[in-house]
C-alpha cells in the first residue's frame, strides 16, 4: 500500500497566508472605524457654490 506523499508547509508561508486573509477582510468590511468624511468620495462632498434660488413670482 502506497502512503501519500506529504509536503513540508514552511511557518512562512502561513503566515504570508493568514496575513492575507485579515487584510482582505479588513479591507472589506465597513470603513466606520476612521474619519466618514475621509472615506467619502468627491460626490459626496457640499457643492462649491449654493444653489441660486428660484426667482419669486409677483
Amino acid at each position: 500500500m502506497n502512503e501519500p506523499e506529504r509536503r513540508k508547509v514552511s511557518l512562512a508561508g502561513l503566515g504570508l497566508i493568514g496575513a492575507g486573509a485579515v487584510l482582505g477582510l479588513a479591507l472589506a468590511g465597513p470603513g466606520t472605524s476612521q474619519d466618514e468624511a475621509a472615506a467619502q468620495g468627491p460626490g459626496a462632498s457640499a457643492p462649491a457654490e449654493p444653489p441660486k434660488p428660484p426667482p419669486a413670482d409677483d
